[in-house]
């Protein structure tokens, strides 16, 4: 009984972005892929963007699992280092260069939706101030 229960608090744990993620406001803007990493149980995103102020910063997202990511038609070659992407994605409340619900359009045109964490329309929420802030088309 007792692993039962730790194993549930370790789900419930690694699924409370909640607590983790400002979803009061999202960042849009552009940016240069720097790293993906394909692994379970969550792929990340990492990509350069710049500030107001030209500061570049290291940022990175959540994605889902490769295989869900699979199924909404990513591949792990979908984002390579170099590429200049738009991205929206709900900031981290700690202030750390991370995020979580990320949607990412690239350079021909063609976007990719993401999934992981996203319990609200990111579209509707404001803007964080502090970054040049590009359209995310619908």
């Amino acid at each position: 009984m007792l692993s039962i229960l730790a194993a549930c608090g370790a789900v419930l744990a690694h699924h409370a972005s909640g607590s983790a993620y400002d979803y009061k406001t999202k960042i849009v803007t552009k940016a240069v892929v720097t790293e993906v990493v394909w692994t379970n149980p969550h792929a990340q995103l990492f990509f350069d963007i710049k500030d107001n102020k030209g500061q570049v910063a290291n940022w990175g997202v959540e994605l889902n699992s490769p295989g869900n990511l699979i199924k909404l038609g990513w591949t792990k070659n979908t984002f390579k280092p170099g590429d200049e992407i738009i991205v929206q994605f709900v900031p981290s409340k700690e202030e750390r260069p991370f995020g979580i619900c990320g949607d990412f359009i690239k350079a021909d045109g063609k976007k990719y939706h993401n999934g992981q964490g996203c319990g609200t329309d990111i579209t509707k929420l404001p803007t964080k101030p502090g970054y040049p802030e590009v359209q995310f088309p619908d």
